[in-house]
């Protein structure tokens, strides 16, 4: 009985270390690899980012990635980076990064046509 207990609690302790070390430390390697072939596909040298942060996404899932550029202080971008996708409409997708752009001083989300609005615009993968 008291082997049956411990194995039931070994396979629970390696189900909440699996899923912390999934949620956390290798989501975001996926993240950061993610973020920098995104932003080498936008022309973005690394050496051009003023701040970085990587805030884990509850509430969608993944991570996200908010960046201020030197040459485009006025925008704010968000990465967001998604393990996998399967919204209405679309065929399931891995790895996938998205990108919204905030202009802080007008608070505003910018959108098509990106003509002038940031200098960096999100890219089709």
């Amino acid at each position: 009985m008291i082997k049956k207990k411990k194995m039931i609690l070994l396979v629970v302790v390696i189900i909440i270390l699996g899923t912390a070390i999934y949620q956390y430390p290798l989501q975001k390697k996926l993240a950061q690899r993610s973020f920098e072939n995104y932003i080498t596909k936008q022309g973005i040298a690394i050496d051009n980012i003023s701040s970085k942060r990587f805030i884990k996404d509850w509430k969608q899932g993944g991570y996200l990635v908010v960046v201020t550029f030197n040459d485009d202080i006025n925008n704010k971008y968000y990465y967001h980076y998604d393990v996998w996708t399967h919204k209405k409409g679309e065929s399931l997708k891995f790895n996938r990064m998205t990108l919204t752009i905030i202009d802080e001083k007008n608070s505003l989300t910018l959108e098509y046509p990106w003509d002038g609005k940031c200098k960096y615009p999100p890219i089709e993968e």
